[in-house]
């Protein structure tokens, strides 16, 4: 492992985020507010620190060095604009470092007051979601030249499947799907009711499954005073969820492809199925009023955990437990593989239920008669299956753990169980226990939980495997 590989790589990384927290004090300049001279000097120096590193003599990175790269990366982006929020508008590093994880993590989850908050602030919290999720990879593939030959490992780390012949064109090709779905949300928040700053701040989110607002109780604000923004968002939310592959078949008119994926098929079955037992739960135990409200607001904040975007509509807080359970079961399982969001992803949802259905079979059937396990024609070796089955256990250890950890601090369990998973599950929904008055502990925890979440527990334990053993991988590797 060679430590200027990951200098290199890393001062690419920073180049972007440097580029990134220019957009500050220029928002500054425009709304004529006080500018962010933090932001400011911050972003030159770390532009700087990479043009440095853009001089060192570099080679292709190695799977190791990419992973140690992408870990280093996942902890000092977020360290960096943690500074620069912290001296801008004078909170602790703690709450800060909470924000930035939240930010580059898609999570959603917040500390600050938006109201509070001049709007270049606003924008860069927004601004953290949409190219956190996307991933600085993606856009230090197509805007650092010298990006692509040294890190294309990196991106097979961020980002492990191509929709064009080269990791280069895939970069191209997401940020290209990106900007159309952030252009498109633009405008159809704006016909539906949302001011400018509202509608680019909010579809920056929406698409990068994050779910921050520009209000202090988050879109519910806005669906109370343009209700007919549900129906683009909640739109939104589903496309932000869908696997880019996928995505790329729509825009591209390849619809009878996209109709035979499985994934989105279980995709859009779970979303049904869960979020219809959550209005059912709204209707008969929460007494939300109608049967068409209990719908609404059933569908809404079901599919925004699902998605992972981290949107409510009502206070989540005050639902019963039953309800939040309902609500919790679709964070956990989350939207698509390859997607800005997170949970364990239907496509590992879609193996489990194969593996039972496998396993029913092969109890009450001769073994000549069980096929193998298939995923649109194509066999699915055991080594694929433990990995997703090992994700899902992982996950949910993690989660479970945490809530413990959580609830041991004077919150109550359940409430503790639903902000892990949501915080594991980079979705942001909150039922009280994040606030700016929560613990230091309840803080950390829920930091921990976010960074894993984001970068997925099978790449830690690849490392792992790297360094302490070549025999693990077999088990690890998707």
């Amino acid at each position: 492992m060679k430590l200027r590989n990951i200098v290199k790589a890393l001062g690419s990384l920073l180049t972007v985020l440097g580029i990134l927290m220019l957009l500050v004090p220029l928002t500054d300049i425009l709304y004529n507010e006080p500018l962010s001279t933090t932001f400011l000097f911050t972003a030159l120096a770390v532009i700087a620190a990479g043009l440095l590193s853009s001089q060192i003599e570099g080679e292709p990175l190695s799977t190791l060095e990419a992973l140690v790269t992408a870990a280093i990366g996942w902890i000092i982006i977020p360290a960096i604009s943690a500074y620069a929020l912290m001296s801008d508008i004078h909170i602790s590093y703690l709450d800060a470092l909470f924000e930035s994880v939240s930010g580059f993590t898609g999570t959603g989850f917040t500390v600050l007051t938006p109201s509070t908050l001049k709007h270049s602030i606003l924008l860069w919290r927004s601004l953290m979601q949409w190219t956190g999720e996307l991933g600085f990879v993606v856009f230090a593939m197509v805007l650092i030249p010298y990006f692509y030959s040294l890190a294309r490992n990196l991106y097979g780390v961020e980002r492990p499947l191509k929709i064009e012949t080269t990791f280069y064109r895939t970069a191209l090709r997401l940020i290209t799907i990106y900007v159309l779905l952030t252009i498109l949300g633009t405008f159809f928040y704006v016909i539906t009711g949302m001011s400018f700053f509202d509608a680019i701040n909010h579809v920056m989110t929406t698409v990068a499954t994050g779910g921050m607002s520009t209000y202090d109780t988050g879109y519910d604000f806005i669906y109370h005073h343009a209700p007919a923004t549900y129906y683009p968002v909640i739109i939104f939310m589903v496309l932000g969820g869908m696997n880019f592959l996928d995505l790329h078949k729509l825009f591209t008119g390849r619809f009878r492809e996209l109709r035979a994926s499985e994934e989105l098929k279980y995709y859009l079955a779970s979303l049904i199925v869960v979020s219809f037992l959550t209005s059912l739960s709204y209707f008969f135990v929460d007494h939300a009023g109608s049967l068409l409200t209990s719908l609404k607001l059933g569908f809404f904040n079901t599919i925004s955990g699902m998605t992972t975007t981290g949107f409510n509509i009502g206070s989540i807080s005050a639902l019963s437990d039953s309800t939040k359970m309902l609500i919790t079961l679709g964070m956990f399982i989350g939207a698509m593989t390859f997607s800005t969001a997170g949970g364990i992803k239907s496509f590992r949802l879609m193996l489990l239920m194969k593996k039972i259905k496998h396993y029913a079979q092969s109890m009450v059937s001769p073994s000549s008669m069980i096929r193998e396990i298939s995923v649109q024609g194509r066999r699915v070796n055991e080594a694929d299956i433990s990995a997703a089955l090992l994700f899902i256990a992982f996950h949910a250890a993690v989660i479970f753990l945490s809530a413990i950890l959580i609830s041991a601090d004077g919150y109550s369990f359940v409430n503790s169980l639903f902000e892990t998973t949501s915080a594991a599950g980079c979705v942001g929904l909150s039922a009280g226990v994040v606030s700016a008055h929560a613990t230091v502990l309840a803080k950390s925890v829920i930091i921990a939980d976010m960074l894993l979440g984001r970068i997925e527990y099978l790449h830690v334990l690849l490392l792992m495997a790297i360094i302490f053993g070549k025999r693990t991988i077999t088990l690890t590797r998707q």
